[in-house]
């Protein structure tokens, strides 16, 4: 893939445009503010990559999981038109079966999907099936079905209150997702200081696409950012297309050679269907590292991620931003077991509330002593984090 900028006018050599490289807004840990600002400083103006993951990390919430759903509620996905050989029936953990026909709906047997397999604890990368899964059973959209049911995310994340996509009553609900502020604000202060800004994910590419060329680049102009990210800088999980003579396609090399495609034109996407097969590498788990090497060819010099899924990147990247919710005390051993691997430098920490919609905490302690009544599970959560923010030493 070519090795291009995001699109902004260049400053003169050496000089640092914008506010210098600082990050206002609020929600920031002040070390870890102080630690980007160095690294935005020292890395300016030299093309350098640098890595986001998408869903809980520049967005609070997960985008495949509510295009899904909203895919279902719609109707356009319905268990009748999903092959029986991408829908085993299994058992979970505990010794009860499950089966696509007999789920309340499709989000149920995802949900399922997704929990460790009978492997147990051995098995470190329990989500990868009901990950692949999500994006194999599209099989048969036209690439504008998925585009239109993200873009009633989009217009459900531009409410005062965005709330939840919920397909069946009392059964499985996902957050609408929204973008962080301050992930907008980081993002366009790497932009303007001409870093190589690139979007890593799980989630579908085109609802990725999509997202960030309606909600996201549209934030960005208001930080002065004129043309944002680019489709070709988006990597996501796809499968094999194939048009109406059945010649098959790589999202990864059509994004690069079709406009109309990489602007999600309408009259161009619903000429291309999807199938059930998945284009390699895909970017869940480790796979992420193989996309950053093939789009990129080193390592970034900054990735940014909050789940085990992220850990690969993480440990292949330089510098290291993780985004840590209070609530999830399973990830923060595994996120601690990798920092005492990799050592104390390089690393940065970023505490998410896990109450209400997830938002950015500035202050740990401060956070927890405000919480009344407060959960024992999130009053140690915030002693370990705290605990370990001050452990990291700065980059």
């Amino acid at each position: 893939m070519t090795k291009q900028a995001n699109d902004v006018s260049r400053p003169p050599a050496g000089r640092i445009n914008g506010s210098n490289g600082r990050l206002l807004s609020q929600g920031w840990n002040e070390k870890t503010r102080r630690v980007l600002e160095r690294l935005i400083h020292r890395g300016a103006n030299q093309n350098l990559p640098v890595v986001f993951d998408f869903d809980n990390t520049l967005v609070a919430g997960d985008l495949q999981e509510a295009t899904l759903a909203v895919l279902t509620r719609t109707g356009r996905l319905t268990t009748a038109r999903i092959p029986a050989t991408l829908s085993p029936p299994f058992r979970l953990p505990g010794g009860k079966r499950r089966t696509l026909a007999g789920s309340t709906d499709i989000t149920e047997y995802y949900e399922a999907l997704l929990e460790a397999t009978a492997h147990g604890k051995l098995d470190t990368t329990p989500m990868a099936s009901g990950y692949a899964w999500a994006i194999e059973v599209l099989e048969g959209l036209r690439i504008s079905d998925v585009v239109d049911a993200t873009m009633d995310v989009c217009k459900l994340s531009r409410l005062q209150s965005p709330g939840y996509i919920e397909v069946a009553p009392g059964k499985a609900r996902y957050l609408v997702p929204t973008f962080h502020p301050e992930m907008v604000e980081l993002v366009a202060t790497l932009i303007r200081h001409r870093f190589d800004v690139w979007i890593v994910s799980a989630s579908n590419v085109w609802g990725v696409r999509c997202m960030v060329q309606n909600e996201l680049n549209t934030l960005l102009r208001q930080h002065g950012v004129r043309n944002g990210i680019r489709p070709d800088h988006i990597i996501g999980t796809s499968t094999l297309m194939k048009d109406r003579h059945d010649h098959l396609y790589k999202d990864s090399l059509l994004v690069r050679s079709n406009p109309r495609y990489a602007a999600l034109d309408r009259k161009v996407t619903r000429h291309y269907r999807l199938t059930s097969r998945l284009q390699f590498p895909v970017p869940i788990y480790s796979g992420k590292v193989s996309c950053i090497f093939d789009a990129i060819g080193r390592p970034p010099y900054l990735c940014i991620g909050d789940s085990p899924g992220d850990l690969a990147m993480l440990a292949y990247s330089e510098n290291r931003l993780w985004i840590a919710k209070l609530d999830e005390s399973d990830r923060r051993h595994l996120f601690t077991r990798l920092i005492r691997t990799k050592g104390d430098g390089g690393w940065m920490l970023q505490a998410i509330s896990g109450v209400g919609r997830p938002c950015f905490v500035p202050d740990i302690g401060a956070f927890a002593r405000g919480m009344k009544p407060m959960p024992a599970a999130t009053r140690a959560a915030a002693r370990q984090l705290s605990a370990l923010s001050k452990q990291l030493r700065d980059s």
